[in-house]
């Protein structure tokens, strides 16, 4: 990097350096408010599960199709931002963008036909219009997703967040594609879309045909005036008309814009009502372009026998954010006028308010700068994103059980890792110090519950993997289970993050070197013997929370501490001339690397601020600090070389030849939570 376009050329203030990194990553990872869309759920058109391709079942759709018919599918990739991706098939497809032929797969047949089509996706909107051949060795599927483009992976809360919307007009913005007829042969596409279709919506509700042989007996729909309007009631069943909670005397209303109406039906052979045509009512909040059926919502079913006077689900809470449960004991949410059009919650962002460790890193260090800036910015995006994931926690189950995946925090669903609970459940853990939320409280111990018995161990309670232990699950793990000490005041938790550190350390560290390898392997139970700099990283980092988080007394700390003293003294020893670490730690001729250079920055400054370590290596930090703010950190604050997400390997080489990513999270955070730990220490050079 040029001196002249480095963070270093615009100060050397530890402080001034945060605030411009902590703005310029809320810049680039902006907040997102929650949106409602319609959804229409049907098995043609459907997501299979986390973050897998979208199914087109167009067998279901034509059943009597033949070798060589030919349907159209066409979808919308909706994208928040550039990308360079691919599009991941499966399916003997061809592929047209912005009117041109951009693949074919018979012209590049594979296995399973599966293929890849690159692409570049800009902000916005982006139409793709597949050819889907019907071959008789198939069942006439084709699936498809947009993909990061090295892997067979959609990452739609992280660094590709791009949804499949439809083509048609009446449901755009909402999830899925449209359809063509059938098609003999190969023939130009006519443009004409015939699934899904949507038929002119009567002027009424009716709850026989939204919820059928349902066990309850009543049913809710809610509107709002959009303007001062007047709303006419006709019930085919015994009714109560509620607006804004008062019982309405008659079945002729006078609404005031932001009136809310909320009228509950006993359920009879012809149970709802029907509505007046011109009455300005509508759901404010819903994003929709349907051309009718989006003015109520419907809610049920609910209540047995008589119950038009017992109050039920909206009447006792009306809100959006989780499951009512109803009569037969299922959980049930808003849906439009028909039995298939649900509502469904979307938070149309990357890096914000997801379910991701890397995105949680992220957080943390805003949070950390926020201390020491104090600064209620960073607190605010810090406290709204982490509860929101709270508050919809519950929902997201409910979606995974009713369509496959959640529209948002998708990787909530499987708790089977400890990427998906340490770092969620240390910032939970501080957002309930905050704030004393409720739903991050109950999202704690679900993720407490999950780490205990969800984690495959070692027979002495060590954590693994299924076929190996990394170096990373010692901060996936332990920061969070000091957080669940200090909350629960259970000295049980401080010994088992204690506990974890001995036996990573039994089974990684290299005395020779003082530094861990970044796996061991359960086959051969032997460790990989490469030093990855940020699984060192996440190891030191890890141990410092602990030291400072627990009782001087808790068993094994002086042991812990000891360990600490050993590795800072090993990894000082690798710091290059320019006060950076690499890649692979022991090998000089890898890469400087970002993210680790901030753990080993950030780890040394807690040593020294608490005194585990001497003043000799407030050097070390100088260094560090200058190499950062020279090499790796323009004076905008962008981040650069930061190690991707990476797996593992026997071979150094894997390591040496990972990519880097730009202001990525591993990155960005870390250094705002190094940054943070000088800023305890020292003010400027």
């Amino acid at each position: 990097m040029n001196f002249n376009d480095s963070l270093a050329s615009v100060t050397s203030d530890v402080k001034e350096a945060i605030k411009i990194i902590g703005d310029n990553m809320i810049k680039t990872r902006p907040r997102g408010d929650i949106v409602y869309r319609p959804y229409r759920k049907c098995d043609v058109s459907y997501d299979r599960g986390l973050l897998e391709p979208h199914v087109v079942n167009l067998k279901k759709l034509y059943p009597n199709a033949k070798k060589g018919n030919v349907v159209y599918v066409g979808t919308i990739f909706d994208s928040v931002a550039d990308y360079d991706a691919s599009i991941c098939m499966i399916g003997n497809v061809k592929v047209f963008y912005e009117g041109k032929e951009i693949f074919d797969y018979e012209k590049n047949p594979t296995d399973k036909k599966r293929s890849k089509c690159p692409i570049h996706f800009r902000k916005g909107r982006n139409p793709v219009l597949f050819m889907v051949r019907c071959d008789e060795d198939d069942e006439f599927k084709f699936e498809f997703m947009p993909s990061v483009p090295a892997f067979w992976f959609w990452a739609l809360d992280y660094i590709l967040h791009v949804r499949i919307t439809s083509p048609i007009e009446c449901f755009s913005g909402e999830d899925g594609v449209g359809i063509s007829d059938l098609y003999v042969d190969e023939q130009p596409f006519d443009g004409n879309y015939v699934y899904p279709a949507i038929g002119k919506e009567k002027n009424e509700i009716n709850f026989s045909k939204i919820f059928g042989a349902a066990d309850g007996t009543c049913a809710y729909a809610y509107t709002e005036a959009l303007n001062d309007t007047n709303l006419k009631l006709k019930a085919f069943s015994k009714s109560k008309v509620l607006v804004n909670g008062e019982v309405a005397l008659s079945d002729e209303i006078e609404l005031k814009q932001g009136d809310k109406v909320l009228v509950k039906s006993l359920k009879e052979d012809m149970w709802g009502f029907s509505f007046s045509d011109d009455a300005k009512i509508g759901i404010p909040f819903l994003e929709s372009s349907r051309y009718t059926g989006d003015k109520w919502l419907t809610l049920g079913t609910f209540g047995q026998e008589n119950c038009i006077d017992i109050p039920y689900a909206p009447e006792l809470k009306m809100q959006f954010t989780n499951a009512y449960v109803t009569e037969g004991w299922n959980k049930t949410f808003w849906k439009l006028s028909s039995e298939n059009d649900y509502i469904r919650p979307y938070m149309d962002t990357c890096f914000y308010a997801q379910w991701f460790y890397a995105l949680m890193v992220g957080q943390f260090g805003l949070l950390q700068a926020a201390k020491v800036l104090n600064n209620s910015e960073y607190i605010k995006y810090f406290s709204d994103g982490m509860q929101n994931m709270a508050e919809f926690y519950n929902y997201m189950l409910y979606e995974r059980e009713n369509f496959g995946q959640p529209t948002f925090i998708q990787r909530g669903m499987d708790l089977s890792d400890l990427d998906a609970i340490g770092t969620m459940g240390m910032n939970l853990c501080e957002l309930y110090k905050l704030t004393s939320s409720p739903e991050a409280l109950y999202c704690i111990e679900v993720l407490a519950t999950a780490a205990k018995d969800n984690i495959p161990r070692f027979s002495d309670g060590t954590y693994c993997r299924p076929k190996d232990m990394w170096a990373d699950d010692t901060f996936m793990s332990c920061p969070f289970l000091v957080r669940l000490g200090l909350i629960k005041k259970d000295r049980y938790y401080f010994e088992e993050a204690v506990r974890q550190i001995m036996g990573f350390k039994k089974r990684l560290w290299l005395e020779d070197e003082r530094l861990f390898s970044h796996i061991f392997l359960l086959d051969n139970n032997i460790p990989n013997r490469i030093t990855w700099g940020r699984g060192n990283g996440w190891v030191f980092v890890a141990i410092s929370d602990i030291l400072e988080n627990i009782p001087k007394d808790i068993v094994g700390r002086e042991e812990l501490l000891n360990l600490f003293k050993d590795f800072a003294d090993g990894i000082v020893k690798k710091q290059d001339n320019e006060g950076l670490w690499h890649q692979v730690i022991t090998r000089p001729d890898s890469y400087q690397e970002t993210s680790c250079t901030g753990m080993f920055l950030l780890g040394l400054c807690r040593g020294v601020k608490n005194g585990w370590l001497g003043k000799e290596y407030e050097e070390n930090i100088k260094r560090a600090f200058f190499g950062l703010l020279k090499n790796k950190i323009d004076k905008k604050g962008n981040i650069y070389d930061v190690c991707r997400g990476s797996g593992n390997s026997m071979d150094e080489n894997y390591y040496m030849n990972l990519a880097v990513i730009d202001n990525d999270d591993h990155g960005t955070g870390i250094i705002l939570m190094a940054l943070s730990e000088m800023a305890k220490i020292f003010s400027d050079y």
